[in-house]
């Protein structure tokens, strides 16, 4: 098989279109044959072991991490698959107590975050970070769509006259989230904060996949990037084995979190 070199442009073009196409077949290793901008890709793909087994592309680091992070999301066949991002300080923070979070996290991770919106169907982001950050939440970074946005509000504290007209409200808890796509075969919902918000969906087992962006900042304070009970012992908690990626300053960690 003679070898050829793509760029991350066609890398990520190529993971666009998997997505879109990709049938709801199980299988542990998929054999991927691709025509991207006239480059034909052939590639063969270990689900269980997010390995790339054969190939006719060069690789360098770029494209290679591209892939390795985001197979094992679009390849993943379960109905509903929850994935979330936060990027957080060295000591732990998302945001100042007064909720200021803008540029923790570097200009990669934020093409990262609009790639993960991308390949989404639906995001969802808490209440009070839609106050505070007022986020577009779109992919205007990256080649993509951007998905529907649904504001996670289960104390009811934002008002409908301050919503976009492209946002949906969930004054309820999750439920309500999930008979609105109960008719979909498969969707991919991406939670991108906060971290209560987050810390909600992974109380509540909901969560699959995880994107922890370490920030090479020391902020001595602010608001945690995950809420949890606030008296618990080292010994119940749960240790991962995540795989890591540079991202510019940046360490990205994903951790699969079933």
């Amino acid at each position: 098989m003679s070898k050829i070199s793509i760029t991350k442009k066609t890398a990520w073009s190529l993971i666009l279109k998997i997505n879109k196409s990709i049938p709801c077949v199980r299988r542990n290793i998929i054999n991927i044959n691709e025509k991207i901008a006239k480059t034909e890709i052939q590639l063969s793909y270990d689900i269980k072991n997010n390995l790339i087994k054969e190939s006719n592309i060069l690789f360098n680091e770029d494209t290679e991490n591209l892939l390795r992070i985001f197979f094992p999301i679009i390849f993943n066949y379960k109905k509903n698959q929850y994935i979330a991002h936060i990027a957080q300080s060295l000591d732990g923070y998302i945001a100042t107590e007064s909720g200021e979070s803008r540029y923790i996290s570097g200009k990669k991770n934020l093409e990262h975050i609009h790639m993960l919106r991308a390949i989404s169907d639906f995001i969802i982001v808490g209440a009070n970070t839609y106050i505070e950050d007022n986020p577009k939440l779109t992919t205007r970074l990256v080649k993509g769509d951007s998905p529907k946005i649904f504001i996670f509000d289960p104390k009811g504290i934002i008002k409908e006259k301050d919503f976009q007209s492209n946002s949906t409200h969930l004054s309820g808890n999750h439920k309500s989230f999930l008979q609105l796509i109960k008719s979909r075969k498969r969707s991919i919902i991406y939670i991108e904060g906060g971290g209560k918000t987050i810390s909600y969906f992974i109380k509540k087992n909901l969560l699959d996949r995880l994107h922890v962006c370490l920030c090479p900042i020391i902020m001595g304070g602010g608001r945690a990037s995950f809420i949890e009970e606030r008296y618990i012992k080292l010994s119940d908690t749960k240790s991962y084995k995540p795989n890591h990626y540079k991202m510019g300053e940046d360490i990205l960690f994903d951790i699969n979190i079933n």
